[in-house]
């Protein structure tokens, strides 16, 4: 680079053979660029010394005169920011920021502005005074971004110390920048996108060069942004404070919590780490971002909601949600409970943990630790006069015991379980040794569900899915016209917008009853709750498909159908489709 500024000085007659060397050692001594020296002396030009920069590094050179400056990438750093390094955004992508700089060697600005932008930095050479004309012109007087920022003019995460230690994430503090915290930047710009775009999850996963940020959407893990590498310790850092875990303790998995809120709505983060080869990767569960649909919004039918509402209004009995992590067991059980309060009944809950707050109802944290466990919350909330009852989660006969109890003297009783039927909730209950009298006794209804994406509306169009999937479901090739979204703004370019529920709903009939007495097999009660009328998980999301509301590929990602139900029922639903039964 030395020789390339000498061979222009020497060029245009104002630097003598050999005087580059000398102020090199005048430059090193006073610890700045050796073209500010020769600039500030008026040596060279500050055009000739960017043209000998683009040359060198083989950077483009540009003449912001001449060229279009993008408002939207201006947002995207500070005015204190740009005229501390000197450089003026010009183009934005979704994961590039194009930067007019004075020194495209400066690593520490380079740094700074991939922190506060979160995109990799492409650098551009432009004239120092031309770059700072450019700031004037282009950024408004205030340094700050205004009250109604977006996620991209986000300032900073503040931590509001009280009793509770609640993070604010919307305060914004004026004497903590991007520029000098990254990392609080980065982390609250993270989690206003997850409450933005009401994801699920967070994944932070560290990898050989960098580190990739992804959200759960609709529940499906989509790319956020990528950081550079060396963000890995302070980000992880940055979220173990907040979380109360030990930022010293890295070759371990840890547990940990966050209480945050923006706009009123408040945020509960479940924080868990765990060592890879890469560093330790970082998911968070986000819980209370959004309120918990109506019934009617989950997708019921009018034949399901008569179901639900029947079961909802007796004075006592049991309601059980079954499905993997992830179905939408508990947004099910807040709509029932919305729907059945008034102010003439006591709820009360048992959680763990509390996804949403319920307004009329007294919500119980369950803490194994301190020895408020399932049950023992359970005894105790009996004494406490409740006509509704709702626990999160039947997870061993001590449990499963006290609420059929509690369903047989007198209360309303919700609450859930993993399995992947309705039926199959009966034979798991059976497992945990509850017997087959208490089961049907007070089992009033068990509904098994997932939760499918919903096809876009603004993109919706007709397709023809594949014959294998067609086969897989039992569909005709030729059947009803079908839909899919094609992809738009609207969906991020996925074909896809909110979820909608599959659900199968099972009654207790006299003749099912009497085969839970015999603990007959899950094959041979199936067969007999599909000769009741029972509309099975794979029906129910035939008829959604048929409906334009979902697509055949996304019901096989989240309904196993060769375990949907057993061979027995399959013919009899094979014939009562040809029958149109």
């Amino acid at each position: 680079m030395n020789q390339e500024l000498e061979r222009i000085g020497e060029g245009s007659g104002t630097l003598a053979s050999g005087e580059i060397a000398a102020l090199a050692i005048q430059a090193k001594a006073r610890k700045v660029a050796l073209w500010d020296v020769l600039t500030a002396e008026r040596r060279l030009s500050e055009d000739a010394v960017a043209d000998a920069l683009s040359r060198w590094l083989k950077v483009p050179r540009v003449r912001l005169d001449s060229i279009g400056v993008e408002s939207a990438a201006v947002k995207m750093l500070t005015r204190r920011l740009a005229r501390r390094h000197v450089c003026l955004p010009l183009r934005l992508t979704p994961r590039k920021l194009v930067l007019a700089m004075a020194n495209p060697q400066d690593d520490h600005a380079i740094q700074d502005v991939q922190f506060a932008s979160s995109r990799r930095v492409q650098p551009v050479v432009a004239g120092r005074t031309e770059i700072l004309n450019g700031i004037e012109k282009y950024y408004e007087a205030a340094t700050t971004p205004a009250t109604g920022a977006t996620i991209a003019d986000a300032d900073v995460f503040t931590a509001l110390v009280g009793e509770d230690d609640v993070m604010d994430l919307d305060h914004t503090d004026p004497s903590q920048l991007p520029e000098t915290a990254p990392a609080v930047h980065a982390c609250r710009r993270i989690l206003l996108a997850a409450v933005e775009f009401q994801a699920s999850d967070i994944h932070i996963e560290p990898g050989p060069e960098d580190i990739r940020v992804r959200l759960r959407i609709d529940g499906v893990l989509r790319d956020y942004l990528e950081l550079p590498g060396w963000m890995r310790t302070p980000l992880l850092s940055r979220i173990k404070i907040l979380a109360k875990l030990d930022i010293v303790q890295q070759r371990v998995p840890q547990d940990g919590r966050i209480k945050a809120k923006t706009q009123d709505i408040a945020i509960d983060l479940r924080v868990s780490t765990l060592p890879t080869q890469y560093g330790e990767k970082a998911v968070l569960r986000v819980l209370g971002s959004t309120r918990a649909p109506s019934l009617a919004g989950l997708g019921l039918s009018n034949d399901e909601m008569t179901l639900v509402d029947a079961a909802l209004h007796q004075p006592q009995g049991l309601i059980l949600v079954t499905g993997p992590t992830g179905s939408g067991k508990s947004a099910t059980l807040y709509s029932m409970l919305a729907r059945r309060q008034s102010p003439d009944i006591n709820i009360v809950t048992i959680e763990d943990p509390i996804e949403r707050r319920l307004a009329g109802a007294s919500q119980v944290q369950v803490d194994d630790k301190a020895g408020a466990t399932f049950a023992r919350c359970l005894r105790a909330i009996l004494r406490q006069d409740p006509d509704v009852i709702m626990v999160g989660e039947i997870r061993d006969l001590e449990t499963a015991e006290i609420a059929f109890q509690a369903a047989m003297t007198g209360h309303l009783v919700l609450s859930t379980l993993h399995t992947n039927g309705s039926v199959a909730a009966v034979d798991r209950l059976l497992d945990l040794g509850v017997k087959p009298a208490m089961i049907t006794a007070v089992t009033d209804l068990v509904i098994a569900q997932r939760l499918a994406r919903r096809i876009c509306t603004s993109c919706r169009g007709p397709y023809v899915p594949s014959p294998a999937a067609l086969r897989k479901l039992h569909m005709p090739p030729n059947g009803d016209e079908l839909h899919r979204g094609m992809g738009c703004a609207a969906c991020a370019h996925t074909g896809y917008r909110g979820r909608i529920g599959i659900f199968e709903m099972l009654r207790l009939t006299p003749e099912l009853k009497e085969l839970v007495r015999r603990r007959a097999s899950e094959a041979e009660m199936t067969e007999v709750a599909v000769r009741s009328g029972t509309r099975m998980l794979r029906d129910d999301a035939i008829a959604k498909v048929k409906q334009g509301l979902t697509t055949v590929e996304e019901v096989l990602r989240v309904v196993r159908i060769d375990d949907d139900h057993g061979p027995a029922a399959d013919g009899l639903l094979q014939r009562r489709r040809l029958t149109g039964l």
